[in-house]
């Protein structure tokens, strides 16, 4: 764990039906990195495969991507990954934590293409690129929250 107390090595999640992104902090937590996305896994083998991924990176925060509706509420797609929540705390000890997602993958395809990445290439990789703006988010909400 950080000496200063918020948590530096964090494994963000981009939770998908299909697809789900993942990024993470370097081992000194301070680059934010993407990693190979998940596919075809059903919630709890998803929930299994992150809570294995996150001990073996030694993270100390799992952070998910929280969709919920320009107001705010929790529509059908964040019932879900609330479930998908439940499911990951279940299989781990680390904490997790939610941060909302709103135009994550969005901005992802816009990252990937100022990069003057081809669509194609950009689908392959907006899922990561995706939980990597989850990442970016949940660690400036902490700084904003954090007094000094």
């Amino acid at each position: 764990m950080s000496t200063a107390g918020a948590p530096r090595r964090i494994l963000a999640v981009d939770f998908g039906e299909r697809r789900t992104g993942l990024a993470a902090t370097d081992w000194t937590g301070t680059i934010v990195v993407p990693l190979p996305r998940l596919e075809g896994l059903d919630d709890a083998r998803c929930a299994r495969a992150i809570a294995e991924l996150a001990a073996e990176r030694e993270s100390e925060r799992i952070v998910v991507g929280m969709p919920l509706r320009a107001d705010g509420g929790a529509g059908e797609r964040a019932q879900r990954t609330e479930r998908f929540v439940m499911c990951l705390r279940a299989a781990t000890a680390i904490e997790v934590a939610t941060v909302d997602e709103a135009n994550s993958t969005d901005e992802a395809h816009a990252r990937l293409k100022d990069l003057g990445i081809r669509a194609a290439q950009r689908k392959l990789a907006a899922d990561s690129v995706a939980a990597m703006v989850i990442l970016e988010r949940y660690r400036a909400e902490q700084r904003t929250r954090t007094p000094g």
